[in-house]
């Protein structure tokens, strides 16, 4: 689907005043084609950068989670008759969130969010075809469209253990109590106070909307949306990883500019602190250096 196209969907006055403020913010890295992406083997920008980064342009999921937000010809998008739905989802979740505030949001499981839905006109109840969008995606193997990591929630209903998490002082985001909040104080202790925790613990109603967001921006691209984020159902931040920054760096801490921090530095020399997604991992995720894995 081409931007016009999408933009088209988007603003159909079904949603007129509701999703078009999203769009405001809506853009990609780069320019694309009226065709989901063109051949980007023969593309020598690619190439170039490829040789640089020392990947071989023959090394597909290599050259899709170095150019992480980029089309490819087999990426999967959504059917057009979805966008409109993965928008208007989309809007919910954030005005559930902008309603409870973010770090309830950060432990609210997709019961709490029909709950939330039902009970505040401002909000609205899902309709059934928004519910049965949200299920279909939760259900859909992550594989169909190239992600390949595990999936952690079973089930579409599945909570945040009620009394097993804690609130960390100064930055909106919970861990868990034992093994999560332990690493973190480890870390604090040896990297010091300019080592920030950026996210914790995600339920399934903030991982839909991280990935939702994601594939809005992506223009109902899933693949692309899949590079950079987990699936809803398929992230580690539910059951314990966490993302660490610098202070003061702000959203540079999700980029790999972070490893040119003094915090990136200390966090890699210490060698208790493993990082689930790599440079050249085999799961269809971009690199993230400020991911730590926490067991399993």
């Amino acid at each position: 689907m081409d931007r016009r196209t999408f933009l088209k969907l988007a603003g159909s006055a079904a949603f007129a005043g509701t999703c078009l403020p999203l769009f405001s913010g809506l853009k990609t890295a780069w320019a694309l084609d009226d065709s989901h992406g063109q051949a980007y083997a023969g593309d020598h920008g690619v190439k170039d950068a490829l040789a640089e980064a020392g990947v071989s342009a023959r090394a597909p999921k290599l050259l899709k989670i170095r150019f992480f937000n980029r089309d490819f010809k087999d990426d999967v998008f959504l059917p057009d008759n979805e966008i409109p739905l993965l928008l208007s989802s989309l809007m919910r979740f954030k005005r559930i969130r902008n309603l409870i505030g973010h770090g309830n949001f950060c432990l609210a499981g997709f019961d709490d969010a029909l709950s939330c839905s039902r009970s505040y006109d401002a909000i609205g109840p899902f309709p059934r075809r928004e519910l049965d969008f949200l299920e279909k995606l939760f259900q859909r193997p992550a594989s169909d469209y190239g992600f390949m990591g595990k999936k952690t929630i079973p089930r579409l209903t599945w909570q945040v253990p009620a009394g097993k998490t804690v609130k960390i002082r100064g930055t909106g985001n919970y861990l868990y109590k034992g093994g999560s909040k332990a690493l973190y104080q480890d870390i604090r202790r040896k990297v010091g106070t300019e080592a920030v925790l950026t996210s914790g613990i995600r339920g399934v109603s903030k991982q839909f909307l991280l990935f939702l967001n994601k594939a809005a921006q992506s223009r109902g691209n899933l693949s692309m949306a899949s590079r950079s984020l987990a699936p809803p159902g398929y992230s580690f931040h539910a059951t314990g990883d966490f993302d660490m920054g610098e202070k003061g760096f702000g959203p540079d801490n999700f980029t790999e500019k972070f490893t040119r921090t003094r915090v990136y530095s200390q966090l890699s020399s210490l060698g208790y602190i493993q990082f689930r997604y790599g440079p050249g991992n085999h799961l269809g995720v971009r690199y993230e250096p400020w991911h730590v894995e926490v067991g399993g």
